[in-house]
Parts: C-alpha cells; structure tokens; sequence
C-alpha cells in the first residue's frame, strides 16, 4: 500500500492560485527552521571552504556544494503538496526570479540557491510554483489587492573570484544588485563570495571596503567573504560577516588590525520568518 503524503492535500480551487481570503498559513516555527537551515548549510559549505578550498575549481561547484549540503536539512526537503495536489521541496537551484525586474541581456534573472515559501506552495498549483516566465509573477500581483506572498524564504548567490579586478567587481555589483531587486521576491537574501587564493593582500581588503560599503547601504542583505588557500607549505583562512546573521560559522578575521574600525556585524533570530 502506498505510504500517505507528509501533508494532506488542500482542496483543490477552481483557480491556479487561492483568493487572499482563503489563504492557508504555515506556522512561523516551521519557517524559521527552514531559515536556521539555509545559514547553517553555509556555514558548512565555509567550513569545507576552509579545509579544502581546491575542491571548488568553478563557481558552479560553490553553488552545488551548497545544494548538496542543504539536501541533507529534512526542513528543506519534505515533500509539500501543491493545491493541485502535486508534491514537491523547498530547496531548488536556479529558481527564476518573480518580481524583480530584468537587468541586462541575461533575461530573467534566477537566483544560485532559493528555498520556497512553504505557504506559497501548498496554496497555488505546481505549475505556478515552478514559475514560468510571466504567469507567476501575475498571479501574485493579483494576490497583492488583498494578502501579498512572497515566494522564497531565502535566495542565495555564491561568486568565486580569483582577486579583485575591474571585472570581478563587476560580477559581484551584478550578484548584489540581483538581490537589492529581489525584495518582494524574498525573505533573506544572501551573498556570499570565496577567495582561493594567498597572495590577494591588495585585492582581499579592496573587496572588504566594497563589501562593507554594500552592506552599510543594504542592511537587510546578508553578505559574507571568505579567503581560504592551503597547500604543504601553509594555509591562509580568514574572512567576514556582513549584516544580519543567526548561524555562522568560526571564520577569524583577515586582518585584526583592519576590522577593528570595520561595520559591525548584526545577530538576531529570523525575526520576519
């Protein structure tokens, strides 16, 4: 006999998305450990950072990396039902933006990590959570004249860099500026960005100044740079918390004597899951 889903399904609508008056909630306690989750599956993904930086060659492999980690977050991936009745998780890779506007030729923009709004899975069918281009974003809008919903609970964009130049800080101002727009898409944004390499003396603290410049201007964006090289002569490790923060891991500082008149980090729970 086939087992039960985890979740009973809702009835099913006669529309694609439930009217704002008839929308089911998902208590806060199951949200903010599904927020706990994503910060702890980073730390983890700093810590492998940390011990073996040359496992991650390619950004695409920061970007694993971390999916993988969070795949082991149950929080992440129970199986919801759709209000059609389809099952699916909360952690996805690639997952297209909804609200925020293009920027560039890239078309629409999809964000490394994302980890869906449990509320809005269980109240709209499958095909409007898969977010196809368009049909999404106009249901929500819909949505908006009464109760808004935000899609994701968190969505997360991870840079490798090879120093500091005029290029990588373009990419980096690229991944920010995604998130500066992704306000009405979710919860918790983060950035963060690994160095694997030793000598970025010059280029490590540029990015620090920029960084710390971003997030002083960007509070509710969570930003994190860390530097890690290791080989049988010596290692270098160090790195920052930028802003708002609940789960870090142990990451000493790149420089004591540069951070000591730096922004200061912010630490408190998940106040808005």
């Amino acid at each position: 006999m086939a087992s039960a889903p985890l979740i009973m399904p809702r009835p099913r609508a006669t529309t694609s998305s439930a009217p704002a008056s008839a929308l089911h909630d998902v208590d806060a306690t199951t949200c903010e450990l599904c927020g706990r989750a994503v910060e702890r599956g980073i730390a983890r993904l700093v810590a492998h950072f940390e011990h073996m930086p040359d496992l991650f060659l390619h950004q695409a492999d920061l970007q694993g990396g971390l999916y993988n980690i969070l795949q082991g977050e149950k929080a992440l991936v129970t199986p919801y039902l759709t209000q059609d009745g389809r099952q699916t998780v909360l952690l996805h890779r690639e997952y297209p933006a909804v609200f925020a506007d293009e920027i560039g030729a890239r078309g629409p923009r999809a964000y490394d990590v994302a980890v869906l709004n449990p509320a809005f899975v269980i109240n709209h069918d499958l095909s409007l959570v898969a977010n196809p281009t368009g049909q999404t974003r106009a249901a929500l809008e819909r949505q908006r004249q009464g109760r808004q919903m935000v899609p994701l609970l968190a969505a997360v964009n991870l840079r490798l860099i090879e120093g500091f130049d005029a290029e990588a800080h373009a990419r980096l101002e690229a991944a920010f500026d995604e998130l500066i727009h992704a306000g009405a898409d979710a919860e918790r944004r983060y950035l963060g960005v690994f160095i694997r390499h030793w000598e970025l003396e010059d280029h490590i603290y540029k990015a620090l100044e920029v960084l710390e410049d971003w997030a002083h201007r960007q509070r509710d964006i969570s930003l994190l740079v860390v530097q890690s090289y290791y080989d049988d002569v010596g290692r270098v490790f160090g790195g920052r918390y930028l802003n708002i923060w609940s789960q870090m891991a142990p990451l000493p500082p790149l420089d004591p004597a540069y951070c000591v008149g730096a922004a200061p980090m912010l630490h408190r729970p998940y106040a808005s899951f």
